[in-house]
């Protein structure tokens, strides 16, 4: 074939060399813009998160920053409000007290009465005062079944409990001699004590006995009424007679307060979710814009470039291929090798690069 590499000499060995020494160049350039290329979209995508957790670190601190200084205006009203609904129990707990004290104060004074009046007759009848109690009258004068069981419960403390305890506890043999002592003990005790204050003090003062035990009667009752009148003043609802009027109006203007602190805390997270976000987020996008605007431009100069040198290796290397390697081969694509074969043609005076070739492979 006309023209084909293998008919030529020096000059044409020397073009393809610099052919292929041209597209390795290209292929070292592409290479290299690759690499820079893959840094610049790196960067881009770092710096293009960077700006999206900005934003969206910048969108938490503000809502936060609302949020706190409106939560901090309604705590501030609520502890006012605490306040004054502590102050509003202190002053009711004062006139239900004084309350209590003005419609049970006859009762107190009759009670007062009744109690100097059975002091009264216990000193004129040289009766001891320790007489005046319930476990006496339970004992001596009983009247109902609460007062037997009383006496029931006395007798199991002075006839079951005491002895086993003393005979458990403070005997050094447990023997039955000893149990049966100390019961005896007990029994005589005790009973001698009953006949005793019997005969010397309910046989005598019986009717005294008699009328204190009314007396102690009424005074229960006394007791009891004034503890209806404290349970009904407590749980009476009616705020209304204690004037606290003022602490009810504080109360509900604090309330209307803090709904609209509320309120304007909603429409404030309304406005910032609506709006406010968006021009924060447009604030900080323009910040960045000329930096990632310039990466980004860099970025397709430098994609353009690749794409020429793609381009131009591509051109080339099919030149390169149609032209020369179907007629040397991929052996000799090289730089080396061409070099080696223009040595060869230089130093044996051969006129062709076929004969190089031929010549190559006898050495070889």
């Amino acid at each position: 074939m006309e023209g084909n590499i293998l008919s030529g000499g020096l000059n044409e060995l020397n073009t393809v060399k610099d052919m292929i020494t041209e597209l390795n160049n290209y292929r070292d350039n592409c290479d290299a813009l690759t690499s820079e290329e893959a840094r610049l979209e790196k960067n881009i995508k770092g710096k293009e998160k960077d700006i999206l957790e900005e934003i969206s670190s910048t969108h938490r601190k503000r809502k936060e920053e609302i949020e706190y200084a409106y939560n901090e205006q309604m705590d501030k009203v609520r502890n006012r409000i605490k306040k004054i609904r502590t102050k509003k129990e202190r002053s009711k707990t004062e006139k239900v007290s004084e309350r209590i004290e003005a419609e049970t104060a006859g009762l107190k004074e009759e009670y007062r009465q009744m109690a100097l009046d059975i002091k009264e007759q216990f000193k004129l009848n040289k009766i001891p005062l320790l007489c005046n109690s319930r476990l006496f009258y339970a004992i001596f004068l009983p009247k109902g079944l609460l007062d037997i069981l009383i006496i029931i419960l006395t007798l199991v403390v002075i006839l079951l409990a005491a002895p086993y305890i003393i005979y458990t506890l403070w005997l050094p043999e447990g023997k039955m001699i000893y149990l049966f002592l100390v019961y005896l003990f007990l029994v005589v005790v005790f009973g001698g004590l009953y006949m005793l204050l019997d005969s010397n003090i309910k046989s005598k003062h019986i009717k005294v006995l008699g009328n204190v035990g009314q007396l102690r009667i009424q005074m229960m009752l006394n007791r009891k009424r004034r503890n209806d009148i404290r349970n009904r003043i407590i749980k009476d609802k009616d705020e209304s007679i204690y004037g606290l009027e003022n602490f009810d109006q504080e109360l509900a203007e604090l309330d209307r307060e803090l709904s609209e602190v509320m309120e304007h805390k909603k429409e404030a997270l309304k406005i910032f979710e609506n709006t406010t976000k968006y021009v924060i987020k447009e604030e900080i996008t323009l910040r960045y814009q000329e930096e990632l605007m310039s990466l980004k431009q860099e970025y397709a100069r430098m994609y353009a470039d690749i794409k020429a040198l793609e381009e131009n290796i591509k051109n080339l290397s099919m030149e390169i291929t149609n032209r020369y390697e179907v007629f040397l081969g991929k052996e000799f694509m090289s730089v080396d090798k061409l070099e080696k074969l223009a040595q060869i043609i230089d130093e044996n005076q051969l006129s062709t690069v076929s004969e190089a070739i031929s010549f190559y492979r006898g050495e070889s």
